[in-house]
């Protein structure tokens, strides 16, 4: 698994190389339908971090307050984790094997062309798994966390996005 940190950082490097800005919406529906689609083809998940169902969608809570500062502004800097060893804030390095890369680049290529409304329409397709937890009828789930589970079950016999 990869670092979702990392992950959104890699979709800004290709996103400044097609020359298409990227919010803080974006990125995250971005980060989002990447780990979907990964979870689906490689039956792992792309990162660690916990998906919320937030009212605009699906949202990583990392990525979101890394980059809150720039509101629905392009993102023009990079996320960054605090380094243990030195106390100081570095960036995110991304990492992947050739075959991930390859994988994730065609698809960040994809997404990056999509406006964020149309990421945000896509996330919140009825039964979808934002909308089975954002408007779940129990009591349950608190946290709004948006599981592995859901996602892959979804998206595994869903119509492609």
């Amino acid at each position: 698994m990869h670092d979702v940190r990392s992950v959104a950082n890699f979709v800004l490097d290709v996103a400044e190389a097609e020359e298409k800005p990227v919010s803080n919406l974006h990125i995250n529906k971005i980060v989002y339908f990447l780990h979907a689609d990964f979870l689906v083809a490689f039956s792992r998940p792309l990162v660690s971090a916990k998906i919320e169902a937030w009212t605009h969608g699906p949202v990583f809570r990392e990525i979101y307050r890394e980059f809150k500062g720039y509101g629905s502004a392009a993102i023009t800097g990079r996320a960054q984790y605090l380094d243990p060893g030195s106390g100081q804030r570095v960036k995110a390095e991304w990492s992947f094997t050739p075959e991930e890369y390859k994988f994730l680049r065609d698809l960040v290529t994809k997404y990056v062309s999509m406006t964020a409304g149309a990421l945000v329409a896509q996330s919140h397709v009825r039964g979808g798994p934002w909308d089975q937890t954002w408007n779940h009828e129990e009591q349950t789930n608190a946290s709004m966390r948006i599981s592995d589970e859901l996602i892959k079950s979804w998206y595994g016999k869903a119509v492609k996005h």
